[in-house]
Parts: C-alpha cells; sequence; structure tokens
C-alpha cells in the first residue's frame, strides 16, 4: 500500500477550504452582479413609469386648458418614453411600444375633440402596461434577492459541512493517534511497557509509532535491569540472614564431631548413632537453606506451580531474620492447609520486599504479623477477586509502625517511589511486589493512617486455571 503523508492530507485540506471558499467569493460576486443588473433594470422601469406618468399628466393638462406649453411638456415626455424603450429593449415593452407609437403619431400630427377619446384610451393602455411592468420588475427583484439568499446560505453551509468533515479527518487522522500514545505513556508511568499500534498508513504517524515503540524497549529493557539489580540487592541482604541460619546447624555438626572425637573409644554404640543422626539432620538443614538461597538467586523463566503457604512464609521469615532488629517481633497465623499455585520464587521475593518494608516503618519496638485467610472468605470486602475467578486466598501483611500518608498512599506502588532519605531506598522493592502480583493475575491493596501503621492486602489464586 502506497505511503501517505499528513503534511500532503493537511495542505490538501487547506487547499480545499481555500477552493471553496474561493468559488464561495466568486459566486457571491456574480450572484451580486446579477442582482446589481436586475437592480439597474428596475431603476430604468422605474424611470420609465414615472415618464409615463408625467406623460400623462400633461396629456389632461393640455386638454383642459389647451396651453402650447402643456403640449410641449407632453411631447418631451413622450419622446423621453420612446427612448426609454429603445435603450431597455426588452420583450415585456412589446405592447407599450406599439401603443406610445400610435400615441405619438397622434400628438404629433393632429390633436382636436375627434382624437381626444382615442389619445386617452391609449394614453390609460400605456399607463397599465407600464405598471404592469414595473409590478413583474418588483417581483423579479425580490425573486433575485431571495435566490441569492438562499444560495448563498446554502453554499456557506456545504463550506461549513466540508470543514466539519475535513476536522473529523484530522481527528482521526491525528488526533486518536496522539490520544492513543497519551493512554500509552500513562501506562508507562504506571509501570506498563505495552508496544502501540496505530493503524495508520501516514508516514508521520509511522515513524512517531516506530520511535515510541523503540523507547518502550529501551524502558523495559532498562526495567527489567533495575528489577534485577533489586533482586540482587535483596539477595545481599539476605546473606547476612542466611549466614546465621547456616551457624546453627554448623555449630551443632561441630559440636556432634567434637563429641564424637572425645567418645572414639566409648563402646556406647547409640549414643553415636544418636550423634551421627544430629550430623545428618543438621547437614540436610544446612543443605536446605544453601538450595532455597540458590532457588532464589537463580535467574529463571515465569514458572507455575502448587505449593503450600506457610512453609514459604517460614523461609522468609527464616531468611530476613538476621535483618530484622531484635526489637521487632514477627507473628504468623497461616493454616498449614493453604496451598498457592504460582511461581514460588517470585512470590518468595515479593513477601521479603513486604518484610523488609514493613520493617524499616517501624522505628522503636514493633509487631508484624503474617496471617492468611481461608479462600473465598468475605472478611475483606475492600478486596476483588482481580483477573481471577477461581478460589483464591487473602493473605495480610500488617505493621504497628509509623504508616503512610494519604497523600502517598497511592503512588507507593509506583516505580522510584519512595519516602525514605537519599540513599535509604530504591523505591523499586514495593514496585516489584506490585509486578508480581499482577504476574499472579492478583489484587493488592493498602491501608495505613498516619501513626496506626500499616497493612498490605493480597489476593492471590490457589488454582492453576486463573490467568
Amino acid at each position: 500500500m502506497r505511503q501517505s503523508s499528513l503534511q500532503f492530507k493537511v495542505i490538501l485540506g487547506y487547499t480545499i477550504i481555500s477552493t471553496m471558499t474561493l468559488c464561495l467569493s466568486l459566486f457571491s460576486l456574480v450572484e451580486l452582479r446579477t442582482v446589481s443588473l436586475q437592480l439597474i433594470s428596475g431603476e430604468h422601469v422605474y424611470l420609465l413609469l414615472n415618464n409615463v406618468l408625467e406623460m400623462r399628466r400633461f396629456e389632461k393638462n393640455y386638454f383642459l386648458y389647451h396651453q402650447q406649453r402643456d403640449r410641449e411638456q407632453w411631447q418631451d415626455y413622450i419622446k423621453n418614453v420612446v427612448d426609454g424603450l429603445h435603450e431597455m429593449r426588452n420583450d415585456q415593452f412589446g405592447s407599450i411600444t406599439n401603443n406610445i407609437s400610435k400615441y405619438s403619431d397622434l400628438v404629433q400630427h393632429a390633436v382636436d375633440n375627434s382624437t381626444e377619446e382615442t389619445i386617452r384610451g391609449l394614453g390609460k393602455m400605456i399607463v397599465t402596461s407600464a405598471e404592469e411592468v414595473a409590478a413583474t420588475e418588483r417581483i423579479q427583484i425580490h425573486q433575485a434577492l431571495e435566490k441569492h439568499q438562499f444560495v448563498l446560505v446554502a453554499a456557506m453551509i456545504v463550506v461549513i459541512l466540508v470543514i466539519l468533515a475535513l476536522g473529523r479527518m484530522v481527528s482521526r487522522w491525528i488526533v486518536l493517534p496522539l490520544k492513543l500514545m497519551e493512554d500509552s505513556m500513562i501506562g508507562v508511568v504506571n509501570g506498563q511497557f505495552t508496544s502501540i499500534h496505530i493503524h495508520s498508513n501516514d508516514r508521520e504517524i509511522l515513524s512517531l509509532t516506530k520511535a515510541f515503540n523503540l523507547v518502550l524497549q529501551e524502558l523495559q529493557q532498562r526495567h527489567k535491569h533495575l528489577l534485577r539489580s533489586e533482586k540482587l540487592a535483596a539477595l545481599g541482604t539476605l546473606l547476612s540472614g542466611v549466614a546465621h541460619e547456616l551457624n546453627n546447624p554448623l555449630s551443632n555438626i561441630s559440636s556432634s564431631c567434637q563429641i564424637l572425637y572425645e567418645e572414639v573409644e566409648s563402646d556406647d554404640l547409640e549414643f553415636r548413632r544418636e550423634l551421627l543422626s544430629q550430623v545428618d539432620e543438621q547437614t540436610r538443614r544446612a543443605r536446605d537453606i544453601v538450595r532455597s538461597l540458590l532457588d532464589f538467586s537463580r535467574d529463571r523463566e515465569f514458572k507455575k506451580s502448587s505449593f503450600l503457604l506457610a512453609p514459604l512464609i517460614a523461609e522468609v521469615i527464616r531468611f530476613s531474620k538476621g535483618n530484622l532488629p531484635n526489637r521487632i517481633q514477627v507473628h504468623t497465623e497461616i493454616p498449614e492447609q493453604i496451598v498457592l499455585h504460582g511461581d514460588r520464587q517470585r512470590l518468595q521475593q515479593a513477601f521479603i520486599n513486604l518484610l523488609k518494608n514493613s520493617a524499616d516503618a517501624i522505628p522503636d519496638t514493633g509487631n508484624i504479623l503474617i496471617r492468611a485467610l481461608m479462600p473465598n472468605t468475605t472478611q475483606l470486602p475492600t478486596l476483588t477477586a482481580g483477573r481471577c475467578r477461581s478460589p483464591w486466598v487473602d493473605i495480610v501483611v500488617q505493621d504497628t509502625g509509623t504508616g503512610i500518608s494519604e497523600e502517598h498512599v497511592s503512588r507507593i506502588f509506583d516505580p522510584f517511589f519512595t519516602t525514605k532519605p537519599v540513599g535509604k531506598g530504591s523505591g523499586l522493592g514495593l514496585a516489584v511486589v506490585f509486578e508480581v502480583i499482577e504476574e499472579h493475575a492478583g489484587d493488592i491493596v493498602v491501608e495505613s493512617q498516619i501513626g496506626q501503621g500499616t497493612r498490605f492486602i493480597i489476593r492471590l489464586p490457589v488454582q492453576e486455571n486463573c490467568e
């Protein structure tokens, strides 16, 4: 398909409007010229009628007083009528021309009592014909003015309709694509990096769309890098907690080995088996901790599976324990039978971020409560089921911290938004949480008041068929 251009379309639109305006102006000038000629013709008709009436007046004066001066004036007006008829040369003056010719011959040759009656009759007919012509001319002028007015209004309406049509087309060519881009930009602000596809053949729109999509791709790549950086930062935070967790089983292994060395000559086999069992148990415990850490740090594709919620939360608390001050107590109320369906690693990162966020919000001593409600409970009416129509579970992370101001609540999930001092937070922690919950077709809301703590409510699906 041949590529078009907005510039060409805009120029074409201006050309059409200018041409129509010029045509309307020329047409108006022609119509005005026609009306002007009609008015000039009307003036001639009225002048003719006036000469006829003056001719009749001096006719009456002559027959009443028989003065030579009245006859001369009478003949002058007859000549004016004849000259006026010769100038106009219109078919509608045919009867007047014939009658005025007879009338003029009678006046020129003989005017006496025998011809008076004939002259008066011809004069009356001439006046009647002139009045009829004047009336007809008046009607024609009125009709010409009405026609001009109608045609001018109709032409203006056509021009206005064409301008409106062109405006609608310009709106479809320019305004609609720009509105789509505006909506996409708002989506980018909200963390959505969806490429736009605008159905247009215009070179400028295609170029702008291509450039916009390239910017989106670059932003998306950088967003992924930033999220990976946030994950690495969270991983670094976990290392101290993992070191603390590994220290306990390693200490137990070391103690058991020392005792075995001391009791190597002992004949108490049962005691040695017990020590070796403890070594094996603590080794498996250390292996599980390392494996969990590796699973968390490994960069892999989004993969869903079914798993128990309680062990996941316990693992999150264990990993975060080394970074939680002793003044903060973490409590859980999670039924053992609750099963989630999702990406365990991503959900683990989300809960680690939530737990860290809650801990940072508690300046002194305080508590963090993580509890879960059985699927499809109605205790939290502020949440919808999101895009998920299958059974869901509600998870609440609640702290006794300083709370969040009302003006900040609506922005806490925006990337790079943070209320912490410069250098204390990247503003990506809660953004990662929001993205993970969205990936799982769930919902998350926050309830908070200054000085009364914060409560995060998460709704997640418990079945595989939730997309």
